[in-house]
């Protein structure tokens, strides 16, 4: 992997990447968004990751009779997660059959830079709740308005890889969208940080000093000062538009009552009416009402519809009629809902449990003989099925 620094300026038009596709979706009727953490990115225990190694033959090469794993580099709490060759490869047929294929993280945008790699190739990537959108540029040596200066990301080889998708490519910010989010009734523009580069052999970039959060403004970063106030420990490090509030990394007296604090958010008592927030494994996501998994694939579904589609009426394209989505966590129970079809490899909250209970729309693909990336390739298998049955008929 080769990710160099990134510099973020502010930038007041918007552009169109060349790798966007909008000249190849010519049929597209569906769009599919995909969560990552627990549903393309797995985090099996050490002895299943062995078991993996230990299908690789005397030359190290893989048995193609089994499921090859991409190991992805360990985070920050030592945790690595795994992604199969075979989600790789269904990711990929989605595409090449002209469907619109969107990553939707929670994760800082730092933190997806350096998995990009090692993740499918995408029409856009989302980070920070739906705080900021990116597009892949393939024109590497182009210069273009809203390009992530710097980051040049190198695909990781899996099996049954085409050439194709090891080329490399940069990334293009959606300037519309970020233009919105940094009004001073949102986050502002003080979140959106230099990335310098750090020596060592991962070639990964580190943050230089972010602005500190008591001189930010935006009413994002007003709550932000209130909760400190109340003595939650935040973390803003490299988030422009969101900020998390872990229960690990709280005082005693703050964690003996996070349960309770956890409740209160999702009653939204005590949130600002221009914020939202979500919850997932124990953390608190908060960020501009624009924001937020479902809004911004509202927002995209349009624009990627809307063009491969010859200028289709807006009002009638909505995630109900024309997305499906993969996810397994409370912060995607409103996307879950948004669209027409939610498909879960697993299933990690007891909301998303009752929500799979209660509606026909939402399908759990985890089986106790299927887990992890065996139930993720099964869910895109379906829709890949789905896609086929809509375009026949």
């Amino acid at each position: 992997m080769n990710l160099l620094c990134a510099s973020f300026i502010p930038l007041l038009v918007s552009t169109t990447a060349s790798d966007c596709r909008s000249s190849m979706m010519t049929s597209c009727t569906m769009a599919v968004f995909s969560d990552i953490d627990g549903t393309l990115v797995h985090y099996p225990p050490a002895h299943v990751m062995q078991q993996d190694i230990n299908t690789r033959n005397g030359d190290g090469d893989i048995d193609d009779d089994k499921n090859d794993l991409l190991y992805l580099p360990p985070s920050k709490t030592g945790q690595r997660g795994v992604i199969s060759s075979k989600t790789l490869r269904l990711c990929q047929k989605l595409r090449n059959e002209g469907v619109p294929f969107v990553l939707v993280t929670g994760a800082r945008s730092t933190t997806l830079f350096q998995r990009l790699p090692y993740l499918p190739r995408a029409d856009a990537y989302v980070s920070e709740s739906g705080g900021r959108i990116f597009y892949p540029n393939s024109s590497i040596n182009d210069v273009v308005d809203g390009m992530v200066d710097g980051v040049l990301v190198h695909p990781q080889p899996y099996e049954g890889c085409p050439s194709s998708d090891l080329e490399p490519f940069t990334l293009v910010e959606d300037l519309l969208w970020r233009n919105e989010i940094s009004s001073l009734d949102c986050a502002g523009t003080d979140g959106y940080s230099i990335l310098a580069p750090r020596a060592g052999s991962d070639g990964f970039s580190t943050l230089t000093p972010p602005i500190p959060i008591d001189q930010r403004s935006g009413k994002l970063w007003a709550h932000a000062r209130l909760l400190q106030k109340k003595g939650f420990f935040l973390d803003s490090s490299g988030y422009a538009t969101a900020f998390r509030i872990n229960r690990k990394h709280q005082e005693d007296d703050i964690a003996s009552t996070f349960d309770e604090f956890l409740e209160q958010c999702n009653n939204r008592e005590g949130v600002p009416e221009e914020l939202g927030c979500s919850t997932n494994l124990g953390c608190v996501d908060f960020y501009p009402k624009m924001s937020g998994k479902k809004n911004v694939c509202d927002y995209l579904i349009r624009r990627f519809i809307k063009t491969c589609s010859n200028g289709k009426d807006e009002s009638s394209i909505t995630l109900k009629s024309h997305a499906c989505c993969l996810c397994d966590d409370d912060n995607d129970v409103e996307m879950a809902l948004a669209c027409r079809t939610a498909y879960l490899p697993s299933v990690t909250s007891e909301s998303m449990r009752r929500l799979a209970n209660e509606s026909k729309n939402v399908i759990v693909t985890e089986t106790e003989e299927r887990k992890e990336s065996l139930a993720t390739e099964a869910a895109l298998e379906m829709i890949l099925n789905d896609i086929f049955k809509s375009n026949s008929i």
